[in-house]
């Protein structure tokens, strides 16, 4: 049975701003150094007026995970993410996100949103993971969600930090 993951992360700055932030190459650099583990990369950016595609690479080292994981990986936890954003006619954008783990079969995918809000804006990720793997799947599900958890938790407050800098 897939585990869900949902995160909520509210922001000063309206969506225009914060969406022009989550696109940029500069950021997105930035953002994979401080957070991104061993060799991050991005991998692809697509910025447009029809919306934008960001292909991301995140590690975790080996040290920090969980036997269950490490047979499977062998190494290293290597987070591959596709993120999609699409302007919405009404203001705001809404996407899509997928995350792979390298040696792991199954995936975390979902929808994500970011709308103006009183005093600023909000953005929502919502998903869920599967991995179908007998008897422990559930445990490596609950793995990712946390390790994906984490990941959304850091990039909002790199986010912040950024926003103000830059602001």
């Amino acid at each position: 049975m897939a585990q869900t993951i949902s995160h909520r992360a509210r922001w000063d700055a309206d969506a225009e701003t914060v969406y022009r932030t989550l696109v940029d190459g500069d950021y997105l650099q930035a953002r994979l150094a401080e957070l991104g583990g061993k060799d991050p990369a991005l991998v692809e950016r697509s910025v447009d007026d029809s919306g934008a595609r960001l292909v991301l690479r995140h590690s975790v080292d080996v040290e920090f995970l969980p036997s269950v994981i490490k047979r499977f990986t062998g190494g290293d936890l290597v987070l591959d993410r596709v993120e999609t954003w699409t302007p919405e006619a009404a203001g705001g954008y809404r996407g899509t996100f997928e995350v792979t783990v390298r040696g792991l079969p199954g995936k975390l995918v979902g929808k994500q949103s970011l709308h103006d809000v009183e005093g600023g804006s909000e953005s929502t990720v919502e998903g869920s993971a599967e991995v179908p793997v007998p008897f422990v799947a559930g445990k490596i599900e609950s793995i990712v969600n946390d390790q994906v958890g984490g990941l959304l938790d850091g990039e909002d407050e790199f986010t912040r930090r950024w926003l103000a800098d830059k602001g």
